[in-house]
């Protein structure tokens, strides 16, 4: 029997940045996670580290620096292992600006931003600041949809998705890292086609490792190959290329 083919998978949402957040501490924890991630099917991760207004812009050099001293530990692992910029940006209205300025980072360069709030903000906070992104020309994609308070409400999410909203799910809450009610939670926004995004939320080589393989498998046996891939490689592969994605053609 021929083995099935192995889905080469890219992260969008890691913190593998050596030195720079609450992720990677060092060098030697860069080089394991991403040795682990390599060994996972990953091919491409967006390093995206935690940013709010308050760093400043001093911060982005630091990053620049770790970013390249990742990318050189990626290719010293692979050739065709690859790390793209981008962060995870802690939502205000000083944040957007600067984004709208050009000093913070969007993923990869495009119109695309990684987006976090506070877990205990309501539904209305949430839905204008996504809004405030769309107005400055950004397509924003929600960081791990499932820790947020008011979005227990399902409907909720259906209404950031019809509003062009793009949604990101962790690999290890799909998986039960974070409890079965979580876990049904995902299974439930999966099934409606309101997931867009699959990342690890890789912090070290102990919490929150990155590893994607077995999420990409129980995707494809809860909802296709074509899920699958959508969700761990082929949205953001239109990322990484800078490409406009429809959500309704998630599962094609």
């Amino acid at each position: 029997m021929m083995k099935k083919e192995k889905i080469k998978l890219i992260d969008i949402h890691s913190h593998i940045l050596p030195g720079v957040d609450d992720g990677a501490r060092d060098e030697e924890e860069t080089r394991a996670m991403l040795k682990m991630a390599y060994d996972e099917g990953i091919r491409i991760m967006f390093a995206t580290s935690h940013y709010h207004s308050e760093m400043g812009r001093e911060a982005w050099a630091k990053r620049s620096a770790a970013l390249e001293k990742a990318r050189a530990i990626a290719g010293e692992i692979a050739a065709d292992f690859k790390i793209a910029a981008g962060a995870e940006i802690y939502y205000s209205e000083e944040a957007v600006q600067e984004l709208a300025d050009g000093t913070v980072w969007t993923m990869n360069g495009s119109k695309y931003v990684l987006v976090e709030f506070a877990t205990y903000e309501d539904y209305a906070y949430i839905r204008r600041g996504l809004q405030n992104l769309q107005n400055h020309g950004f397509w924003p994609i929600l960081a791990h949809v499932e820790r947020y308070q008011a979005l227990e409400e399902e409907e909720c999410v259906a209404e950031l998705v019809s509003m062009g909203v793009y949604i990101q799910a962790n690999a290890g809450s799909f998986l039960g890292k974070d409890g079965r009610k979580v876990k049904k939670y995902l299974l439930r926004l999966l099934e409606n086609g309101w997931i867009h995004f699959v990342g690890t939320d890789a912090h070290g080589t102990d919490r929150r490792r990155p590893r994607m393989e077995k999420c990409a498998a129980y995707i494809e046996k809860k909802a296709g190959r074509a899920c699958s891939r959508a969700l761990c490689r082929e949205n953001a592969g239109k990322v990484i290329r800078r490409e406009f994605i429809n959500g309704e053609d998630n599962y094609r």
